[in-house]
């Protein structure tokens, strides 16, 4: 046995694959143009394969959309690299998206005729032994078979030690409620790829796809989380698009798991079909909806947040409430005010400290509340 466990683990060597002769810097487009509301395009650019730097974005292009009617409506950059556009546009025209660079380089999408997706029947939540399970239920058409769904998930949370303190200027006050950072929310915006093809089932009913899986402990439901569904109805060539991204991103890494395969979308150089560009922009009319899901709809459930694990209260230093100590204390920035401790008369005592850390939730989230939030 022995013989041949060091026969199998003496015939690895490490493997480096020749990745010279890929091109870098290739233009990767994202987005859906809506036919009724705000359309959003996101352009970046890809990095080599072993960079840790993020997908640079392209700012200063010109977006356009086209019509075969010698129709144009242009793009507004709203920040870098997102590109925004409001309108109305009919169903039944065929339209192309434009792509200029500064430096001259020009793309245009292959012509997209829109496809309005039906509503969405229901968005709920199952919960089981394996954690709570979000899914989305909807029926195609003729003209609608094949969906995509993209979702964005928000949710409170608490950090490991509850404080309304401050120090501020030499002293320790209360802190006003713009200030508070005992409660903050977090969101997820880069979620996985999900879609189903409608022909497959009887009628054309798609019964509880399932969209997340939240794990039991997890810091979602610690206290209210919400999810925001979007449902795009797509063409067949969009789906194998997508299908092909989506197994080259949660596919691979088992030996029996598909080799990745090339990605090509519908857009192209104008002056050079051959230059490889990724990105697939699909048009139509989409669907939205959004749940909210409290930690009383999914009771008992405790939560546990690794980087909270070891906080706490350190109750053996008691901090006198002079602006010596408490600049000693706190004057680093490594430190906050937890506590307050009085005397029976009701004269203050002295201050408790908890590791920034441990205190402060925009370290990890934001105390600015979403503006679609309902309590």
């Amino acid at each position: 046995m022995i013989l041949v466990l060091l026969m199998m683990f003496s015939c690895r060597d490490p493997f480096e694959p020749d990745l010279s002769d890929i091109p870098v810097e290739v233009l990767v487009a994202e987005g859906y143009i809506e036919i009724q509301g705000e359309s959003i395009i996101r352009l970046s650019k890809t990095v080599p394969v072993r960079s840790t730097q993020s997908s640079p974005v392209i700012s200063g292009a010109k977006l356009s959309l086209l019509d075969s009617n010698n129709g144009r409506w242009e793009f507004v950059e709203k920040e870098e690299g997102v590109y925004s556009l409001n309108g109305n546009f009919s169903p039944s025209e065929t339209y192309q998206l434009q792509i200029e660079l500064i430096g001259g380089k020009v793309y245009k999408t292959e012509n997209l005729q829109p496809i309005i997706s039906p509503e969405i029947d229901e968005l709920g939540f199952l919960r089981d032994q394996n954690g709570v399970e979000i899914f989305v239920s909807t029926k195609g058409d003729e003209q609608a078979q094949y969906f995509l769904w993209s979702y964005q998930e928000y949710w409170i949370f608490r950090p490991g030690v509850i404080s309304r303190l401050i120090y501020n200027d030499g002293e320790v006050r209360f802190r006003d409620t713009d200030e508070r950072i005992d409660l903050c929310w977090k969101n997820n915006l880069n979620p996985k790829i999900v879609l189903q093809n409608a022909a497959r089932f009887e009628d054309n009913r798609i019964l509880q796809r399932e969209l997340v899986l939240i794990p039991n402990n997890s810091e979602k439901l610690t206290q209210r989380y919400s999810i925001e569904v979007m449902q795009m109805a797509i063409s067949q060539e969009a789906f194998d698009f997508w299908e092909i991204l989506r197994k080259n991103s949660d596919d691979i890494g088992g030996i029996f798991s598909p080799l990745p395969s090339l990605i090509r979308g519908n857009i192209y150089n104008v002056t050079d079909e051959s230059e490889p560009v990724i990105g697939y922009i699909s048009m139509g009319k989409s669907a939205t909806k959004r749940i909210y899901i409290d930690i009383s709809d999914v009771f008992p459930w405790p939560v546990f947040i690794p980087e909270y694990e070891f906080c706490g209260i350190s109750f053996q230093d008691t901090i006198p409430p002079t602006k010596q100590a408490l600049f000693e204390a706190f004057g680093k920035g490594d430190r906050m005010p937890a506590r307050d401790l009085y005397a029976s008369n009701g004269e203050i005592i002295g201050y408790f400290g908890a590791p920034t850390q441990c205190v402060d939730c925009t370290l990890r989230g934001s105390n600015v509340r979403p503006e679609f939030w309902e309590d």
